[in-house]
């Protein structure tokens, strides 16, 4: 769901939740004798409309339990029936309807309030899912482009950095997918970077320390790849399998390997992503 879209449903949310705010004031009223029709009955329909079209529109688990609170086939009175209650009966049996009445409202706004997170939950898989397929192929084709260089840095160096950008716009998805605000460091950057997400990623426990450390290499090694000036020994610390991270044969290696694609899915995808 876009970040747009959310806004929205949590706005229609908090539209719905006052409008029961006040329903289960007028409820309360008619059992001190107050006259509170066609009040009572029209803000009831309201919100049970409101509420069931938005969990019909997003293929909501709990709708049936949603009509049963409002048509129950177990309890004498429910939602629908307690909607046209009028003061004339006497003050007890209005008691009794009302607390049979507030108990399935309660479960009736509890079930309003979980949409946005079963929502949430439902999508996640999803996106991070897609994010991780996009990337897999985009490391084919860096895995290609390095089979095929034929020692020639500038392809070599080039799948590095088609790997790079796979990696980082699947961070990014990740973050987005778990409402992560990504904070830049320093705040005076334009956009935030790779360095921030991972950060980000960190500080709310999406990836572990020792994950976090080999992504920072990873992303030292491919920034190598893009602005190769002078990199020399500082490349080749970066490369933990032991080979010139700058060298003809083995740059991109852990960013445009198969191998890293399934050390990727290994760490990264089946626990986290």
């Amino acid at each position: 769901m876009a970040a747009s879209a959310l806004v929205q449903l949590r706005g229609r949310i908090g539209e719905l939740e006052m409008l029961a705010a006040e329903v289960g004031d007028l409820a309360l009223r008619v059992v001190d004798g107050n006259e509170v029709q066609p009040g009572l009955a029209t803000k009831g329909q309201q919100w049970y409309r409101g509420c069931r079209a938005l969990m019909a529109q997003h293929g909501y688990s709990g709708l049936a339990q949603f009509d049963r609170c409002y048509n129950s086939s177990v309890y004498w009175i429910d939602i629908n029936r307690y909607l046209v209650t009028t003061p004339t009966l006497p003050k007890e049996s209005l008691r009794e309807r009302f607390d049979l009445f507030a108990a399935l409202f309660l479960e009736a706004r509890s079930l309003v309030l979980a949409v946005e997170a079963e929502i949430l939950s439902r999508e996640l898989p999803v996106k991070t899912e897609l994010s991780y397929e996009v990337a897999a192929t985009e490391f084919d084709t860096a895995q290609q482009m390095l089979t095929e260089a034929g020692g020639e840095e500038v392809f070599i160096r080039s799948s590095g950095v088609i790997a790079r950008i796979a990696l980082e716009r699947h961070l990014f998805t990740v973050a987005d997918a778990r409402l992560s605000t990504i904070i830049k460091n320093p705040s005076s950057k334009k956009h935030a970077d790779a360095s921030d997400v991972v950060n980000t990623l960190s500080k709310a426990g999406v990836i572990t320390a020792v994950q976090r450390s080999q992504l920072e290499s990873l992303f030292a090694v491919a920034n190598n790849c893009a602005h190769p000036k002078g990199c020399g020994d500082r490349c080749r610390a970066f490369d933990t399998r032991g080979e010139a991270a700058c060298g003809d044969d083995s740059l991109g290696t852990q960013l445009a390997t198969s191998a890293y694609k399934e050390e990727l899915g290994a760490n990264f995808k089946g626990r986290y992503w």
